[in-house]
């Protein structure tokens, strides 16, 4: 895909926030493993939404966006990150949001806006539409169908296999980090 496909997102871009890594963990200015991304996320939902049939029905305004300074895996392999269906309690107290989407931060940063689609989109085949109950798609196989259909499946394939490659590099990094700063 070139990039003239993603023109629309030209201005959308991962915001520089200081991490820093002690031997307490990895931090967001020292102080938090989330900051807010809902500036860059929500648009490149919205793309998403306007430019898929499987992710059509989606409302980018009902999920909140957030960047970690956490990796996650699933299945054993890392990924870009993660989308939280809210339990019926927490809409209790706050239901301005139906999920919670996490992206680790500095992978994030490293993609191109087409990775960031195909990850986006492949977070965002999870919600679940189909009914009034805020619930989460699981996986139909490795990866989404629908995700692997809109994209390719080779593209979404190499997007994921880039994400857990530099995902593991990040974290080798961050270990000789704090291995540098007990010294």
């Amino acid at each position: 895909m070139s990039e003239e496909k993603y023109l629309s997102l030209k201005g959308v871009v991962t915001p520089e926030i200081a991490v820093t890594v002690s031997k307490e963990g990895t931090k967001f200015m020292g102080a938090s493993s989330f900051v807010d991304a809902d500036d860059e996320l929500k648009e490149i939902a919205k793309y998403i939404k306007s430019n898929t049939t499987h992710n059509s029905q989606i409302d980018p305004d009902r999920i909140k966006y957030l960047y970690t300074t956490e990796a996650k895996k699933d299945g054993g392999k890392y990924v870009v990150g993660q989308l939280i269906a809210r339990k019926e309690m927490e809409k209790m107290v706050n239901d301005n949001y139906d999920y919670i989407m996490v992206v680790f931060y500095k992978v994030w940063k490293e993609l191109d806006m087409e990775h960031k689609v195909i990850q986006l989109d492949k977070l965002l085949c999870g919600v679940d539409t189909s009914s009034e109950k805020i619930k989460k798609y699981n996986v139909d196989s490795k990866e989404y169908i629908s995700n692997m259909k809109f994209f390719g499946a080779q593209s979404v394939l190499e997007s994921t296999e880039i994400v857990a490659s530099t995902i593991s590099r990040i974290l080798d990094e961050e270990k000789e980090e704090k291995r540098a700063n007990k010294e």
